[in-house]
């Protein structure tokens, strides 16, 4: 009987098994920054065997603003990316781990923007059928939606790293390192002459009595419940003017964003913004250049889908070299 592997199983075995299989080449491993990125690879790579220090200089990113949302089919366009099953069987199980709390499950109702948008739904709905729960007037429902609290991520993430003998540094000690950078890493051009398109986001927490809506909605925005009665909305676009923080503009946009789904009264709590690492759309980047090491960025915004998947790709990656 021939033995089945998925994707994902064929990357953890090509990495865990060369990987355990080099004690004589087990090394200090450098992964600078530990947002999204940064944190699965830093796990990763620990529970493949290896000593790792992470450089990290303690500001926040846009990994500790983020909605966190799990959209499997997202857009205007009813769009699907690469590898989506293959992704989220890895990284549900990485979150649960971490804590049963992290990933919240929550059906998503995509609502109709009008009869030609129902249209390009029945002309593209064999390529998503399997992540359909159902369809109404108003709109469609789709299954494995979610969200993840990042900042609690994040949190176990550093907890479990150096409860398991991780070491963090503000300074660089190797020639070669893993750069999980983000945004930041792409404005200051931490590697040579790679294009970005990255963009701005904005991001309010309201709370809104007596509403009681458990569905995350979208519609050319979206708002996810959050619990207590407390909603977080968003989310703008903005590909100039990077540096700003949160903005008139951009508060006045979600407001507009928030009127699509409810026109109960809201109280904001929060208002926040952060930058999308985008190099090819939202799809996450590896690259390697002999003097700096791995690159891994690009996330965008459907980071918490692919992070987890992308660093076992990394580290099937690394393991080929050693």
């Amino acid at each position: 009987m021939i033995e089945k592997f998925s994707f994902v199983d064929r990357l953890r075995l090509a990495g865990e098994k060369r990987l355990l299989g080099s004690d004589l080449r087990r090394q200090m491993i450098e992964v600078i920054g530990f947002g999204l990125a940064g944190a699965c690879v830093a796990l990763h790579l620990q529970k493949a065997g290896h000593h790792v220090r992470v450089v990290d200089d303690g500001k926040k990113g846009s990994s500790h603003v983020a909605a966190g949302l799990v959209n499997p089919v997202a857009g205007r366009n009813f769009e699907i990316g690469s590898n989506l099953a293959q992704s989220l069987a890895v990284a549900l199980p990485f979150y649960h781990q971490l804590g049963n709390d992290l990933f919240h499950p929550a059906p998503i109702k995509r609502l109709w923007f009008d009869e030609k948008d129902r249209a390009k739904f029945e002309r593209k709905r064999e390529t998503f059928e399997e992540w359909i729960d159902q369809i109404d007037d108003q709109g469609v429902t789709w299954k494995g939606g979610g969200w993840l609290d990042c900042p609690r991520f994040i949190a176990a993430a550093r907890k479990e790293f150096l409860d398991q003998g991780g070491e963090f540094s503000s300074k660089r000690q190797s020639e070669e390192s893993i750069w999980c950078t983000g945004a930041a890493g792409l404005i200051r051009g931490d590697f040579p002459n790679l294009g970005h398109r990255s963009a701005k986001g904005e991001i309010l927490t309201v709370r809104i009595s007596g509403w009681n809506e458990k569905r995350i909605l979208v519609k050319g925005g979206w708002i996810i419940p959050l619990g207590n009665e407390c909603y977080r909305a968003g989310a703008t676009y903005q590909w100039d003017h990077l540096e700003s923080g949160p903005t008139m503009e951009g508060r006045q946009t979600i407001e507009r964003i928030i009127r699509k789904f409810t026109n109960l009264e809201y109280e904001i709590i929060d208002h926040v913004a952060g930058i999308r690492p985008i190099i090819d759309r939202s799809n996450p980047s590896l690259r390697y250049q002999r003097g700096l090491g791995w690159f891994f960025n690009g996330l965008g915004s459907k980071g918490v889908i692919y992070a987890p998947a992308t660093a076992l790709e990394l580290l099937s990656k690394i393991s080929s070299m050693i």
